[in-house]
């Protein structure tokens, strides 16, 4: 998960080959998409992240 600028966060997923992005407006939503991204895929629990625009 990334912030994309002030407003918007990025989920990126890649499955198969291919990377989806996803757009959300509140960075809760995005935390929870990418935390059901990560279980549904089996991978470990949420890394650590930063915020580059705080």
């Amino acid at each position: 998960m990334e912030r994309v600028d002030r407003r918007q966060w990025a989920v990126l997923v890649a499955e198969n080959g291919t990377v989806t992005q996803h757009l959300f407006m509140a960075q809760e939503a995005a935390e929870e998409f990418a935390d059901g991204e990560r279980t549904r895929l089996g991978l470990p629990a949420r890394p650590p992240a930063a915020d580059p625009l705080a």
